[in-house]
């Protein structure tokens, strides 16, 4: 582990809504304090139910947090990348991680510790607002997560994940960044059943698919699908 102040990690610091009230010289104080760690790909970062005494902010790669079912089947609940970050809530509700993290690319963690970022709030009551807008957009992105797997059909989830993806690549062609296999966990499907979808949303004109690239080719036409039931 090394200390994390460097500029890259000053830079995805900063980019955290968390972070974002804070001026550089107090965020490179906090960083000071803090842990990195290199991780490779597919290697775990906790386990449900471990105590959570730390959150982590993504420096650099992607991290996916899941859950496992009784058969051993993942259900991704967040695909996260730099600048993001994860296990936040667990740690200042005292209980363990509800879920899995692990990396999905190699990356390089800051691990911030519940002693440290309590130092650090008792000193700065802007960080303490701006972990209130970090945790309201966490608890924004449940509720959409809720509301996508429970009541929505697999084309549309596939359809608003789509266009999610498209605006973070900030273009119409991009890379699904995962496997299929890793897309279908995190819309709460089967392999075979994100297949059809990928099908069906290609016959109707909406997307061309060439392996892993997607171009969308309608994005009003997708987006009122990823509105459909």
């Amino acid at each position: 582990m090394a200390e994390g102040n460097d500029q890259e990690t000053i830079a995805a610091m900063m980019k955290a809504a968390m972070f974002s009230a804070l001026g550089e010289g107090e965020v490179r104080d906090l960083a000071g304090r803090c842990a990195a760690r290199a991780y490779r790909a597919g290697e775990i970062i906790f386990v449900s139910g471990r105590e959570a005494d730390r959150f982590f902010v993504i420096l650099s790669g992607k991290v996916k947090v899941f859950k496992l079912s009784a058969r051993g089947d993942e259900q991704i609940l967040h695909l996260y990348g730099p600048g993001d970050t994860f296990g936040e809530a667990a740690m200042w509700a005292g209980i363990g991680y509800p879920a899995n993290a692990a990396a999905v690319t190699d990356a390089k963690l800051l691990a911030v510790t519940r002693s440290v970022l309590r130092d650090a709030v008792s000193r700065s009551g802007d960080l303490a607002f701006g972990m209130l807008a970090g945790m309201s957009a966490k608890l924004h992105e449940f509720t959409r997560l809720i509301e996508q797997l429970s009541l929505k059909a697999v084309p549309a989830r596939l359809a608003e994940v789509l266009l999610e993806m498209s605006d973070v690549a900030g273009a119409a062609t991009f890379r699904l960044g995962g496997t299929k296999r890793q897309l279908a966990a995190r819309i709460g499907t089967a392999p075979e059943t994100l297949s059809r979808a990928l099908a069906k949303l290609t016959a109707a004109g909406c997307i061309e698919v060439h392996g892993s690239q997607i171009r969308i080719l309608d994005r009003d036409a997708l987006a009122r699908l990823s509105q459909a039931g």
